[in-house]
């Protein structure tokens, strides 16, 4: 295959003329996680089948630097996720419910070699691992070939190998009510099965054929139905040692379990525990063991390959996530490219439908029409003036049935005046209230500005002036520390709302933050903002502040991507600051055959940041839309040298910055930036 190349590490083996693992390294200067998703989707049979035949593949030295980026990569080789039900290792969702913390156990824990969820009756098909952290010391993930272990237990326990493969194992644990971090088996039977109560539990074991028994403090005895212990990978004709018999009886322990327990055969009969332990010992003599880097990804044909981990010293975080089969035909790329991916695993599409200044009496029809035309994201707020005009649009929009509530990606923005605890909730409610609709797809703190609390009844919305009838109009801050302002807004995710999810709002974030700012919040937060909206155009880069925002995780969406537009008529800009008039943004548009508007939304989302444009014009709704391909002939995809050429325009220009506007406009001087 052509763009990345194989590389050797020097604890690669060789078995039969095949390296174990197989592992790829970028060949150009481009490792960028966009050129790795890409050349993954492209080649995404090839990779399966060499994981089958390699056993598994490591990709190495490429741009991954969060996990979000991770779950793009298990999207584009077109893995079907599968939540991870009936594992015995405590877990923590990171990116929806698809990317998850390795087994959390205690660092000083071995865990046994095993296939995943061998204990299931059907167990993922590919694993796929994440390095996030290195480990200080130690912490590998040791892989071997199965099939080579199932060759030394036939070879050498021929008779016990055989009452293993004629009557399967069972498999018993106990399980506590809640997980217990501690023991390296302590995921409770609430996380295991996904579920609350003991009567939805109980419905669980009986779908799955699993036996059991309630112990006191609300423990569970599980006895699972009789598993294959040895299986036929029917694409190669090998057996391999598919079980879990090794890590149960090495490592199933703790204040709840013995591991001389844990594991039967399927007549009931006891287990020959001298083999298991000849079989650790081979294992241990003819693995790979290899030391994380940040960055790694490792993908494993569960069928082929076991695995394991090393006791580690911290700090470490490897990530995994599990598939039950891959997509049998390569879907388009376009969801994943032009929609970007929040850490609850929801998708945002990478265009939105501006709507600040667009004239009340006209709003609902432009919505209307720029959801006619293909936007899916609309961005609104309080401050905006128009939400009641939004939501019409948006209603009109999905009773003549263009779309439903959930083609839709809504956001909208919590007003300054309502950062006290106890106004967040009310403020989100009335925006919903005046949209007409049961939950936001995304709330932020539209700035990191408090002002003293303005009533509904008095002014809605308030605007920035506290009084506009007081002698000397002006804002009048009120001290409120932004962590009370955000406590509150985590309560919009976790409580009320409508439909099959909880939450008010599905996803929460902030706006016109800095990189100190943002710091500070995920510093001391609970959920951490999902996105920053700032402004961003060729005139302001943000470089640094982008580059933070992917080290943590945090989505960006850019405000004003064409610059001075909006701001001439405000007196914040002239028309000589129109990044549009620029002659090498005009230069490049005429050698793409496209609009500069085209040139610069397209370095927009080429940077991998979503895009508020804002127009009162149905055909340049559309041709903001052409960017992302979706008008023909349109899409004019930007070389590096022609983004660094972009780039390179930076003036560290910002237009809308309230340390000059709200001393010039509202006789108050509030900078937020230096």
């Amino acid at each position: 295959m052509t763009g990345f190349t194989p590389i050797s590490i020097d604890e690669q083996k060789t078995f039969n003329g095949r390296v174990f693992p197989l592992v790829y390294g970028p060949n150009t200067s481009d490792a960028s996680v966009a050129n790795l998703r890409t050349w993954v989707h492209e080649h995404r049979p090839e990779l399966i089948k060499q994981a089958e035949v390699h056993g598994a593949v490591l990709f190495r030295g490429f741009d991954v630097v969060n996990p979000v980026e991770f779950a793009d990569f298990i999207d584009a080789i077109g893995a079907k996720p599968m939540p991870y039900v009936g594992g015995a290792a405590v877990r923590r969702n990171i990116v929806g419910d698809t990317v998850f913390t390795a087994n959390e156990s205690p660092p000083s824990e071995p865990i046994p070699f095993h296939h995943e969820m061998a204990q299931v009756p059907n167990p993922p098909s590919h694993i796929f691992f994440y390095c996030d952290v290195e480990a200080k010391e130690g912490g590998e993930t040791p892989i071997i070939l199965s099939n080579l272990v199932f060759e030394h237990f036939q070879k050498n326990h021929p008779d016990f190998c055989a009452k293993v493969e004629k009557l399967g194992v069972r498999y018993v644990r106990i399980l506590p009510e809640e997980d217990d971090p501690t023991s390296a088996i302590g995921r409770s039977w609430k996380s295991t099965f996904l579920v609350q109560t003991k009567e939805e539990v109980e419905a669980k074991m009986k779908e799955l054929g699993t036996e059991w028994e309630w112990m006191e403090n609300g423990n569970l005895k599980t006895i699972t139905k009789v598993v294959p212990a040895v299986r036929l990978d029917e694409r190669s004709g090998k057996k391999m040692f598919y079980n879990s018999m090794v890590a149960a009886y090495l490592g199933w322990i703790d204040s709840r379990n013995d591991p001389k327990k844990a594991i039967m055969l399927g007549d009931g009969s006891e287990v020959d525990t001298s083999a298991l332990e000849n079989v650790a010992n081979f294992m241990k003599e003819n693995r790979v063991c290899f030391k994380w880097r940040k960055g790694d990804i490792l993908l494993v044909d569960n069928t082929v390959t076991m695995h394991a981990r090393e006791t580690f010293s911290p700090p470490r975080r490897i990530l995994a996530a599990i598939g039950r089969g891959v997509e049998e035909k390569a879907s388009s790329l376009s969801e994943a490219c032009w929609t970007v991916r929040l850490p609850n695993g929801r998708r945002m599409p990478m265009v939105g439908f501006g709507t600040w200044k667009l004239p009340k009496e006209e709003t609902a029809q432009l919505v209307y029409d720029a959801i006619r035309v293909g936007y899916r994201h609309i961005d609104c707020a309080c401050d905006y003036g128009n939400e009641k005009e939004v939501g019409q649009g948006i209603k009109k929009a999905i009773e003549e049935g263009l779309v439903t509530r959930k083609d839709l990606w809504v956001t909208s923005k919590l007003w300054n005046t309502y950062h006290r605890k106890e106004h967040v909730l009310p403020a989100c409610q009335r925006t919903l209230n005046d949209l007409q609709l049961d939950y936001l797809d995304l709330y932020l703190i539209h700035f990191p500005i408090a002002l003293k609390y303005v009533p509904f009844d008095t002014r809605y919305p308030p605007e920035w002036i506290h009084d506009p009838a007081a002698a000397q109009p002006q804002m009048e801050e009120d001290n409120v520390p932004v962590i009370e302002t955000w406590t509150a807004m985590e309560e919009l995710v976790t409580s009320g709302g409508k439909g099959e999810e909880k939450g008010m709002c599905r996803a929460i974030g902030v706006s016109n933050f800095s990189v100190s700012l943002l710091r500070d919040l995920l510093n001391s937060c609970t959920i951490k903002p999902a996105v920053n909206q700032v402004e961003l155009h060729p005139y302001l880069t943000q470089e640094k502040l982008l580059r933070y925002c992917k080290k943590s995780g945090v989505a960006v969406t850019g405000f004003s991507p064409l610059g001075a537009g909006s701001y001439v008529e405000l007196g914040m800009a002239g028309n000589d600051d129109s990044a549009l008039r620029n002659p090498v943004v005009t230069a490049m548009a005429a050698r793409h055959n496209v609009t500069p508007a085209q040139v610069l939304l397209r370095w927009g989302a080429q940077r991998g940041t979503a895009l508020i444009p804002k127009t009162s014009k149905v055909e340049r709704m559309a041709e903001n839309l052409g960017v992302f391909g979706s008008v023909e002939g349109s899409n004019p995809a930007l070389s590096t040298e022609e983004m660094d050429e972009i780039s390179a325009l930076n003036q560290n220009r910002r237009f809308n910055d309230p340390g000059v506007f709200c001393e010039k406009a509202f006789s108050t001087f509030f900078p937020i930036y230096e």
